[in-house]
């Protein structure tokens, strides 16, 4: 078989009919090197590795592997010099996921483990079992440890399970090629838990971190303004072979961006502006601000940081704001401070 036809199927290891070298031996000297690390490995070492193989086996499966896009680190140590290998480029065919897309959806899934929705962790765990079975001993060790390190708390999960086939059809008509379709949704009222069917436009995808939930936001035409829609509410979904129209996408831009815990209006934005003080909040959110529209923190002399952000709607900032406690006070707007007074009030009356 000439050289040439290896590059024809990249998708797996060929052996070269001069060299004799079997496809899992490749994959096994490729694996060897990976596994090494930034220390790397000797020839003797991989010889070890692949059984007690003889050296000019080493040689020529080093030699394919470079014909076929590897490119291998050659460090000399030592007296004598001997050249250590490490992987710096694995052949296109190679299935094995790098260690920087791993740590990726590790990071990705710890967060979603501990703030987002058991939708989303569940879709993604999906792709850590495709990626352990694509991952090489040394770096699954790796996260293995990692993963017995790490604790991500705080956040709220939705505890109804998400019929698949509801999510399935919300999909279809978001992700259509040529454009969303119409949705008709059956769904349940929060208030009443009565059902009622209507037929939306849908626009993203949205979760938030302060309510816990995941959400459609879609426009809705016979209303003729943006809604949100918990997907843990969403009875029936039926994706429509009709095309979506949304005669103005701006509303939902604005929805998208600047709710807070699902609230938002189609009121123009407002500045908010919170004062903080304490110990411990006004580093913390230093070090952290929050994931709020726009937002700025700002450092006051005094100890006080200056918190800004963007709202629409009235409850969304209450709702942050109320946890902490007495240590903020809202500056502006004027219909923020009254309305987080009336709730303080009705809050403080349960107490009596």
């Amino acid at each position: 078989m000439a050289r040439s036809s290896f590059r024809k199927t990249p998708e797996s290891p060929r052996p070269d009919g001069g060299s004799l070298v079997k496809p899992e031996r490749l994959q096994a000297v490729l694996e060897a090197i990976r596994d090494a690390g930034e220390r790397g490995i000797t020839k003797a070492g991989l010889a070890r590795k692949l059984g007690g193989v003889a050296m000019r086996t080493v040689d020529r499966a080093i030699v394919l592997l470079e014909e076929q896009g590897a490119r291998f680190g050659k460090e000399r140590e030592g007296r004598p010099a001997v050249i250590h290998f490490t992987l710096e480029k694995a052949p296109d065919w190679d299935s094995k996921i790098t260690p920087h897309a791993r740590l990726a959806l590790e990071v990705a899934l710890m967060a979603l483990e501990g703030t987002a929705t058991e939708m989303w962790y569940d879709q993604l765990e999906g792709l850590r079992a495709l990626a352990d079975s694509h991952l090489s001993s040394r770096d699954r060790n790796l996260f293995d440890a990692l993963q017995a390190h790490v604790c991500v708390r705080g956040g709220a999960d939705d505890q109804q399970a998400l019929d698949t086939k509801m999510l399935s059809q919300v999909l279809m008509a978001l992700g259509h090629p040529e454009g969303p379709r119409e949705l008709e949704l059956t769904y349940a009222a929060a208030s009443t838990g009565r059902t009622g069917t209507r037929t939306v436009v849908p626009f993203t995808l949205t979760h938030d971190v302060f309510s816990g939930g995941a959400f459609l936001l879609a426009w809705d035409p016979a209303k003729q303004e943006p809604r949100h829609f918990r997907l843990a509410r969403i009875v029936e979904a039926k994706a429509l072979p009709k095309r979506g129209l949304i005669p103005d996408k701006r509303p939902l831009e604005q929805a998208r961006d600047l709710q807070i815990g699902g609230w938002f209006s189609p009121a123009a934005p407002f500045q908010v502006q919170v004062r903080v003080g304490g110990s411990n909040w006004p580093q913390a959110l230093l070090d952290a601000p929050p994931a709020l529209p726009r937002v700025e923190v700002r450092k006051e002399k005094g100890g006080t940081v200056l918190l800004s952000f963007l709202a629409t709607d009235l409850h969304g900032p209450t709702r942050y704001i109320l946890q902490l406690g007495a240590e903020a006070e809202v500056l502006v707007p004027k219909a923020l401070r009254a309305h987080l007074a009336t709730t303080l009030k009705a809050m403080a009356a349960r107490y009596r």
